[in-house]
């Protein structure tokens, strides 16, 4: 349906109501990294009551960069918010996910909701990061394509490691930034633009151009995918030095459910790009990354090592 104007206009207690509520709602979960991120469809009464507990929701802060962010409704984010949660986490959609996601949204809302000051030190953080979300899905929802330099894809980043820099205004052109919502956290780590949500070994031919995933979800094959894709694997030490050429990127995994990929920039500091949300350059704990094995990237919990990635001599889709 056509929400155009329902809610994106404003916030408060009117704007809901600019129009009659659509008989079908698509929520989606922001949570993903390495794919899209699931969505809820909610009808009838269901519909109905979740548009009204929209209508008098704003976020509470969140200080988490990747894992369970909230609700995003016709471009705008909601979290920690009782109404919307229960509605949310009692529908036959959510039912529908795995029991891993399940736990993991379910545990996160009911800590927000009990708390809604719980992470307010990081309030500028998060209100910005909701913004770039929701205005990425605006694009998303108009089908924007900008006709530029963006479009030109594959964007591929230096193989010079002392031009690898968390910037993301001028990397890639500030494409991360611009296409935010059509790159994950693979294009952004190998620093290869491609506006597919790249997968590894999809790229490659392992599987079809539409699969998503392309392989299941452990850290061997991902690994080996992305070795067909050209990385090459590094090993489980932490890297303590740039390489000759290319740079370094870290593989972790979500049992069940999702891969996350961090990057080694120029400074040997850690950035990465939770799926298609904001480059960021902290963990869930808001600290710098000098080591991902000991970064708080939760649930992303096993750490499968390193690996080299040089873009010149990558294939991406």
């Amino acid at each position: 349906p056509d929400l155009t104007g329902w809610s994106s206009a404003c916030r408060g207690r009117a704007c809901m109501f600019l129009r009659p509520c659509p008989a079908i709602l698509v929520v989606q979960a922001l949570v993903f990294s390495s794919s899209r991120n699931p969505t809820l469809t909610l009808t009838g009464s269901s519909a109905a009551a979740l548009c009204r507990a929209y209508a008098v929701a704003e976020p509470a802060p969140s200080c988490r960069v990747l894992g369970s962010r909230g609700w995003l409704l016709n471009g705008r984010v909601i979290r920690g918010d009782k109404a919307v949660d229960a509605l949310l986490l009692s529908s036959a959609a959510f039912a529908g996910l795995s029991p891993a996601l399940r736990s993991h949204i379910a545990k996160e809302s009911g800590r927000l909701s009990a708390n809604r000051t719980a992470d307010a030190h990081c309030e500028a953080a998060s209100r910005a990061a909701d913004a770039a979300d929701e205005a990425a899905s605006r694009m998303a929802a108009a089908d924007v394509v900008h006709g530029g330099i963006c479009d030109r894809v594959p964007l591929v980043g230096p193989d010079d490691p002392t031009r690898v820099h968390f910037d993301v205004a001028h990397d890639a052109e500030g494409c991360f930034v611009t296409d935010q919502g059509k790159n994950n956290c693979y294009d952004y780590a190998t620093d290869i633009l491609t506006n597919t949500f790249a997968q590894p070994g999809r790229g490659s031919g392992v599987c079809r151009k539409t699969a998503r995933p392309c392989v299941p979800n452990t850290c061997d094959a991902v690994r080996k995918a992305a070795e067909s894709d050209g990385l090459v694997w590094h090993g489980n030490a932490l890297p303590d030095a740039l390489p000759a050429a290319g740079h370094y990127v870290s593989l972790h995994i979500w049992p069940q459910s999702n891969f996350h990929w961090l990057r080694m920039d120029a400074d040997k500091f850690w950035s990465h790009k939770p799926g298609g949300s904001p480059v960021r350059n902290v963990d869930n704990s808001g600290r710098l990354i000098n080591d991902p094995a000991r970064a708080d990237v939760s649930p992303w919990s096993n750490h499968c090592g390193y690996m080299l990635a040089l873009p010149s001599n990558l294939t991406l889709y």
